[in-house]
């Protein structure tokens, strides 16, 4: 009978650390931010005569994470973001590996990060990011 109560109480007790565990992740998930877009200004004609669209490559961002898009397969993507003093992110995208993902971290607030986006075309695309 011993046993059975202590098996019992075990039992309650991974139970219940496990809703625990699961209701965290719940409210850790529902506390990020929805992805910003972030205006670019520049040329990206991808070394083409005509194109169709006035920007083939998007970038959003929800305050750690830098979300690259690219309707174009073309080109090798370089992304960096700086505060002027130091990088912050300095990567590059292989062509046709759009959509990706950069963690970047949390950004200081009160700072202006600006964001530069090159290809091997020579075509340069700029924006910023207020924190």
């Amino acid at each position: 009978m011993k046993r059975m109560l202590a098996f019992k109480r075990v039992l309650l007790l991974i139970l219940g650390s496990m809703i625990f565990l699961v209701g965290q992740d719940v409210f850790a998930g529902s506390g990020k931010d929805e992805p910003k877009n972030i205006p670019l200004q520049g040329e990206w004609a991808e070394d083409m005569r005509s194109v169709s669209f006035e920007y083939p490559v998007s970038v959003s961002w929800d305050g750690t994470c830098l979300y690259v898009e690219s309707l174009s397969l073309r080109s090798t993507i370089h992304v960096a973001l700086s505060n002027g003093v130091e990088n912050v992110c300095d990567e590059t995208i292989q062509a046709g590996s759009c959509p990706a993902t950069l963690y970047i971290g949390a950004l200081d607030p009160g700072e202006a990060y600006q964001l530069v986006l090159t290809n091997q075309f020579g075509d340069r695309l700029e924006g910023i990011i207020n924190q």
